[in-house]
């Protein structure tokens, strides 16, 4: 049903009451540029000035601006190593691995 001031592009239904949402947590620090070391299908390798904690859960938006593509993605941090410069590797894996095509994005 639509209403006089409604903004959004889509209407939307109601849920039935079997539907869940079963995690929701605000990003709390934006640590800024990132850059990316080399990615493969089910994970990733990242260069930040930020530390973070082994274990740790990220969003993390991935894109190739030439290709324009981009793709925002959950991330589980498995290590940190310190780099020169005051810099960390962070890597770890997707929640869900990229699809071929989107890897191609970073890589080709």
């Amino acid at each position: 049903m639509a209403f006089p001031n409604e903004k959004r592009s889509e209407d939307r239904f109601p849920a039935n009451m079997a539907s869940v949402c079963s995690f929701a947590s605000p990003v709390v620090d934006d640590f800024g540029p990132v850059k990316i070391k080399n990615i493969s299908l089910k994970g990733i390798g990242l260069v930040t000035s930020k530390k973070v904690e082994v274990g740790q859960h990220m969003v993390i938006k991935i894109g190739n601006p030439t290709k324009s593509f981009t793709k925002t993605v959950m991330f589980h941090v498995a290590h940190i190593t310190p780099q020169a410069g005051g810099t960390f590797m962070i890597g770890g894996d997707f929640d869900t691995p990229l699809t071929y095509e989107e890897m191609c994005h970073f890589v080709m």
